[in-house]
């Protein structure tokens, strides 16, 4: 959702999710549809971030962008589901398959096919060989199921009424984010699965304290306006983690480095990493 009032979906964060440009042969139907379904993904998640970060648009304007973004992902969607079955082979055989299934599983999340989504992404992790998925991949294929916990836990979020109880409201939304299978611990298993200083990690890390920053409107709107005390223990863990994506921005030589930590220090009212 579009900030208000100082309260932030994690949708805001920055995708930092570019596909690589693919060195393709022509001729091949199935590869012009990866490719129409490539640039529509990265066009449609390149609006979604620019409307997430600019706060002056009007609720017009607002809900006018946000549906060409999703008709970008549509667009992209419907590419993949163009190619043909005879293409399929000659994409598998080219090591492009696993591009088609992480695209299709990233646009199918965003467009809230959340099943889809985990469905594609278990075929892409158990179907194609691991050297024919980039590492970036695999671990937003890995992070997925907690990406659209995070995006649950918003919804439940929004619709709570105040005649509910506040704390076994707060407890669902809580149990998406930090349980034992929550959001967190699946975007710490997907942090494992590539190299710390990886790039990709900048968006695992973001999404990490997003689902703090969510679990914080959760903590303030079912507790009476209370902010989560200090000792809590996602509390320490998202410190922890800002701390991380501090570290690995001081290897960009940018002033969005540190406007970056500094929108997450507002957002989340964490104290400066050192």
């Amino acid at each position: 959702m579009i900030q208000r009032k100082g309260r932030v979906s994690w949708k805001m964060v920055p995708y930092f999710l570019t596909f690589i440009a693919l060195v393709l042969a022509t001729g091949c139907a199935g590869v012009n549809r990866l490719r129409e379904a490539q640039d529509a993904f990265n066009q449609a998640a390149a609006l979604e971030n620019a409307i997430r970060l600019d706060g002056t648009q009007s609720a017009n304007a607002t809900v006018t962008s946000l549906s060409a973004v999703r008709n970008g992902y549509t667009s992209a969607l419907l590419s993949l589901d163009k190619i043909e079955t005879k293409d399929i082979e000659k994409l598998k055989q080219d090591g492009l398959w696993g591009n088609v299934l992480t695209i299709k599983a990233l646009t199918q999340w965003r467009l809230g096919l959340y099943d889809k989504s985990l469905n594609s992404a278990a075929e892409a992790k158990n179907t194609v060989p691991s050297d024919q998925i980039l590492p970036r991949d695999r671990a937003l294929l890995e992070a997925l199921p907690g990406l659209i916990k995070i995006d649950q836990a918003y919804s439940k979020i929004q619709t709570y009424s105040k005649i509910e109880d506040p704390h076994s409201k707060f407890e669902e939304v809580n149990i998406l984010l930090t349980g034992d299978v929550g959001a967190i611990k699946d975007l710490d298993h997907a942090r494992k699965t590539v190299e710390r200083d990886h790039p990709v990690q900048i968006y695992l890390i973001q999404s990490q304290l997003a689902a703090y920053r969510n679990l914080m409107d959760a903590y303030d709107k079912l507790n009476s306006g209370k902010m989560i005390p200090q000792d809590y223990p996602a509390r320490k863990a998202a410190q922890e983690q800002l701390k991380d994506l501090k570290g690995l921005l001081k290897t960009i030589n940018s002033p969005e480095a540190e406007r970056l930590i500094q929108f997450w220090i507002e957002r989340v009212h964490l104290e400066v990493p050192q």
